[in-house]
């Protein structure tokens, strides 16, 4: 249970893959908007058992957890062990091999084996166990194998249906089309299905992030891609923006539907009143607004996070009010 004065923010659940430097600049800006007391980042998931990916992962993680982070503070990264680990892209291996001007590791793998890493439907379910109720969200962004494993685990889907208000979605559904079927069909809160095609900058990482700290491991990342790209494809920053401040309008949210994944993956959408899932899409007139938003929260300097904030007016008379995306 958490304690303290006053309801904390609402408990963010990432889950991606982390196959692309899409998902890193996510987490980064998931850590700024922490920053801002949009959100608090509850745990890391990892949908496929790649060890060298979650070290980075977990190296991120520590990063915008402060020095002292260790696993007493910072959770495990939760990572499946079963299926294929993929590629392993070099921006999550060569920032280790990075040195100081001392000689010393400029980043540190703590990953080495299995143990290092949690189980994630463990992790689900203690972490969603600790949120006031309706005080939580998921960001899917990777394919559904760990949110589709987590419905069958025991008292999951209640679990979820209690603590969290809306998943949001930038998966890859062909990775797994039948985990994205499960999940569309099963998922007991409303989902916001990403289709918006908007990118990072990749001069905003060589700009504000070196800014921010010439040692910071997205830069690593970025420059550890050759050729780095001029623009990166950012789903999984869409996801996250909208997740942690739904009541902005940064984008447009279609009226309620019902999406079915098809075998062929693509994900069919039916206008519906009684529908729990929504589309949201880009507005074109607030793409540089995004864009600029993201820039600002992902390259901020880390902000050690706070657990609880000051009740709102509405919270004083309703501690238990959720807050609600706007539909």
């Amino acid at each position: 249970m958490q304690f303290g004065k006053g309801k904390p923010s609402a408990g963010a659940f990432f889950d991606s893959d982390f196959s692309t430097l899409d998902s890193v600049l996510a987490l980064a800006l998931l850590h700024g908007l922490q920053g801002k007391n949009d959100c608090r980042v509850a745990i890391v998931t990892m949908s496929r058992p790649n060890l060298a990916a979650a070290g980075f992962t977990d190296m991120v993680e520590r990063y915008y957890r402060g020095p002292a982070g260790n696993f007493a503070q910072v959770p495990p990264i939760g990572m499946r062990t079963s299926g294929d680990p993929g590629v392993t892209s070099p921006a999550f291996t060569e920032p280790f091999a990075l040195k100081k001007t001392d000689g010393t590791p400029q980043f540190m793998n703590h990953v080495k084996l299995v143990r290092d890493t949690g189980d994630p439907n463990t992790l689900f379910r203690n972490y969603l166990e600790a949120q006031y109720d309706k005080n939580g969200f998921f960001i899917l962004a990777g394919p559904a194998t760990n949110l589709a494993a987590a419905l069958e685990f025991r008292g999951m889907k209640e679990l979820i249906a209690t603590k969290t208000n809306y998943l949001v979605a930038a998966c890859n559904i062909e990775a797994d089309v039948a985990s994205a079927k499960k999940v569309f069909a099963e998922w007991p809160t409303p989902i916001y299905l990403v289709d918006a095609a908007i990118s990072f900058p990749g001069a905003s990482i060589e700009r504000d992030f070196v800014t921010a700290n010439p040692e910071h491991p997205v830069i690593a990342a970025y420059r550890a891609l050759k050729p780095a790209p001029s623009e990166v494809p950012a789903p999984a920053m869409v996801a996250t923006l909208y997740a942690a401040r739904p009541k902005e309008g940064y984008f447009k949210v279609s009226d309620p539907g019902t999406i079915v994944i098809q075998n062929d993956g693509h994900a069919a959408f039916t206008p519906s009143p009684r529908g729990n899932h929504y589309r949201l899409t880009a507005d074109t007139e607030k793409r540089d607004k995004v864009v600029q938003t993201w820039v600002e929260l992902a390259s901020a300097k880390p902000v050690l996070p706070q657990r609880f904030r000051p009740p709102a007016a509405d919270e004083k008379k309703d501690d238990k009010k959720p807050d609600t995306p706007v539909k």
